[in-house]
């Protein structure tokens, strides 16, 4: 019997001890519930529903998710959503790159989409608020212990910080789904805190940054000076139906020639349709010889090329 990708997504969750098979058919009843209420919008992610449930934290659902390629990626949601064009996250995701900028920060200084639904989408997608800092008060008492948890080049590099500290609940602040990894690692260095992120905007970072470690940020000093495409290669897009999913297509290849253009590519024009029918028979192909339903495909970086991987989604029987 085939699983469903959400109950292959509570397999995976089970396996990794993170919960039990009672708690899959209990977060599989409300996500039907949902699909089935005629006044939802739409239904709930399944991590969603567990973290609602307080059966798995944010955290545990995303680094598990990120792990086995599940993960729905900001600049794909808002592709499928018709939030915005595949054209406009590139060029995004292209200044985020040379600015060291993090996407989601840039969509937020840039009021390229409106707050609400960020804010929406975030919860959807991560099940973490987005905050104000200028909502949080600092107390100085607690500077060495904030900044010795996470001192100032690690909340530089993963831009990441601690807010406050309160009965061993350390709220931390972040401006990039990928700091959720960074937290995992934390939350094993230091077993006797809870970890609760949450996003808010660069700005806002970048100001309690100053008042903890009393100096300056510059997301340019965090970033690696060699040729650095972590931000693209950090992205994949899952196809089903390369027909009705032309949009992700179209965001693939809007990266591509964005990292492209980053390793000193030169600027191509009328390469889409050719673009669109390479994945679409790579898809075929993949289809075909893993018998699976779904294909996510990434960059990669070869040498001085930058190369498309397709990675078969298996459904379990």
């Amino acid at each position: 019997m085939t699983e469903t990708p959400q109950k292959k997504t509570g397999t995976i969750l089970e396996q990794q001890g993170l919960i039990h098979s009672n708690d899959i058919d209990r977060a599989l009843a409300i996500q039907k519930n949902a699909a089935d209420n005629k006044g939802s919008k739409k239904r709930p992610l399944f991590g969603s529903i567990l973290c609602e449930l307080n059966l798995l934290t944010p955290v545990e659902n995303f680094h598990a998710l990120k792990k086995n390629k599940k993960l729905i990626s900001l600049q794909e949601w808002l592709v499928s959503q018709k939030v915005l064009p595949a054209s406009r996250i590139a060029q995004i995701q292209a200044r985020s790159a040379q600015t060291g900028i993090p996407f989601l920060g840039l969509v937020l200084e840039e009021n390229q989409v409106p707050k609400p639904v960020i804010q929406q989408m975030l919860m959807d997608l991560f099940h973490i608020p987005l905050r104000s800092i200028s909502d949080m008060v600092f107390s100085d008492k607690k500077r060495q212990t904030l900044s010795s948890i996470i001192p100032a080049d690690a909340a530089a590099r993963h831009q990441i910080i601690p807010l406050v500290l309160k009965e061993e609940t350390l709220l931390c602040a972040i401006t990039d789904p990928e700091a959720l990894n960074f937290i995992a690692a934390l939350d094993k260095r230091f077993p006797q805190y809870r970890f609760t992120p949450v996003f808010v905007s660069f700005s806002g970072f970048s100001w309690f940054y100053k008042i903890l470690y009393q100096k300056s940020f510059d997301p340019r000093d965090a970033q690696e000076k060699a040729e650095d495409l972590s931000l693209f290669q950090d992205f994949s897009v899952k196809i089903s139906d390369p027909v009705r999913e032309k949009d992700r297509i179209v965001l693939l290849y809007e990266m591509y020639e964005q990292a492209r253009q980053q390793i000193g590519g030169t600027i191509r024009s009328g390469r889409k349709p050719a673009f669109l029918q390479f994945i679409q028979k790579e898809y075929q192909s993949a289809i075909e010889k893993f018998q699976c339903r779904t294909v996510a495909f990434s960059l990669e970086k070869q040498g001085d090329r930058i190369v498309i991987s397709a990675i078969p989604i298996k459904q379990e029987t």
